[in-house]
């Protein structure tokens, strides 16, 4: 039997963009193991690589050094309770850093106007200050060399001792038990069920409906596409030559060639 750490919380809660609760069961069972894929590894080894260029960026900021770095902690009171320290500052605070894609800034708040990080990234800080103490924590975001956001969350133990008595829960009544959470997503569906079993069921009153709303999204969305289709031909037959349409004196939207030479459509 695995442990629960802090990557595994958010998914566990429910909050996570990339792995659901039946994730995190599988992989803290045993059940399946958590595949790295050679783009996932070369990611990990750029973060690795990326540490010491951070806690220069991290002290320039806060005027702080970072003490320990890297450090996994077991909790007090729950066995199988973890959390990996990616660093820890002088003045107490413990610390995560992240590597942004920029694809995802938009999930990252202006830290300078007092907006957060994504929640799931802040129930992982917290579940870290509840099995490591501490009064806050520190996130830095490392998005590309340019843009370097660090966000400062402090403790609240009412919210640790619920995300705590959550996890909990979800131990002993799925881990313990190795009963699985309900699926929540198609993907999920394809984890429990890989392939058929070449036998038919009959549609209850619920599915009818439901196989008759599909059906009729389905038809509208092919009535979308066709009626987006016509739009963006006579968009791009009015520019024929032109990069950028223009209303009011203001982009709306790009025809432009990449480098490989093929013209790319896109809405501003």
């Amino acid at each position: 039997m695995g442990y629960v750490g802090g990557a595994n919380v958010a998914g566990i809660l429910g909050i996570s963009p990339f792995r659901t609760p039946l994730d995190e069961y599988l992989l803290i069972s045993g059940e399946r193991e958590e595949v790295i894929t050679p783009e996932r590894a070369e990611f990990f080894e750029d973060r690795r690589d990326l540490e010491p260029w951070a806690a220069k960026k991290f002290t320039r900021k806060t005027g702080l050094q970072i003490v320990r770095t890297n450090e996994r902690y077991q909790d007090a009171e729950l066995p199988w309770a973890r959390a990996e320290i990616d660093f820890e500052a002088e003045d107490g605070g413990n610390g995560e850093t992240k590597t942004v894609h920029p694809n995802a800034v938009r999930d990252w708040g202006d830290p300078d106007a007092g907006e957060e990080p994504p929640l799931y990234v802040t129930a992982q800080a917290v579940w870290g200050m509840g099995v490591h103490p501490a009064t806050h924590c520190y996130v830095q975001a490392l998005i590309g060399f340019d843009d370097y956001r660090l966000y400062r969350i402090e403790r609240d133990d009412t919210l640790i001792a619920e995300i705590r008595q959550r996890v909990a829960d979800f131990w002993q009544w799925h881990i313990e038990t190795r009963r699985h959470p309900e699926p929540v997503r198609v993907e999920d569906l394809l984890r429990l069920y890989p392939s058929d079993s070449g036998r038919a069921i009959e549609a209850d009153a619920d599915i009818r409906d439901s196989l008759e709303a599909l059906c009729a999204e389905r038809q509208a969305l092919k009535l979308h596409e066709a009626r987006k289709e016509v739009h963006e031909y006579a968009i791009k037959a009015f520019m024929r030559d032109a990069t950028t349409l223009l209303v009011d004196g203001r982009p709306a939207l790009t025809w432009k060639a990449r480098a490989d030479g093929v013209r790319v459509f896109r809405i501003r």
